[in-house]
């Protein structure tokens, strides 16, 4: 399923198989490989696909491709990372993130247990407390993209080192 949906995002011109290569670390020649179905991509490798090819519809289909025949289900949120505004991502916006995320996820709580002393919810809510809950999933969410993007460039700078 994944080499079809290489080929297939390369024939409609989303990426390239030298885009590919670059992006994962590996040669055209194991990205041809992978495409051929004589092998297939690690689970990084699929990650940083996912995670660093600038077509969102070469990312969904590989997404796709990888979920299928399993329970997971993904979902895509644009999410501004620079949460402080001070032109860089960093450990600081980590922190106002997670800060953000406990706040929302204390707030939702509380709202929860006075909404449940022995209260029927009307449908506006439980919307509503479904929207705070998504909230707070999404500052979560933000931190931990905060998180994997630090180390994916503390990675890439020992591997500019190691040259």
């Amino acid at each position: 399923m994944l080499a079809k949906t290489l080929k297939r995002i390369i024939d409609k011109q989303f990426t390239s198989a030298k885009e590919i290569s670059e992006l994962t670390g590996v040669s055209q020649s194991t990205v041809y490989r992978w495409i051929a179905g004589q092998s297939q991509p690690d689970f990084d490798s699929v990650r940083l696909l996912v995670r660093l090819l600038p077509d969102t519809r070469a990312q969904k289909a590989l997404l796709t491709a990888f979920t299928a025949g399993t329970d997971w289900h993904a979902t895509h949120m644009n999410l501004e990372l620079d949460i402080n505004a001070d032109g860089k991502v960093d450990a600081d916006d980590a922190l106002d993130a997670s800060c953000n995320a406990l706040k929302s996820s204390s707030d939702t709580l509380l709202s929860i247990r006075a909404a449940s002393k022995g209260k029927i919810l009307n449908s506006d809510e439980t919307l509503e407390l479904i929207s705070a809950l998504n909230m707070t999933v999404r500052h979560c969410t933000i931190t931990q993209r905060i998180l994997v993007d630090m180390a994916e460039q503390r990675k890439k700078r020992k591997l500019k080192l190691a040259k």
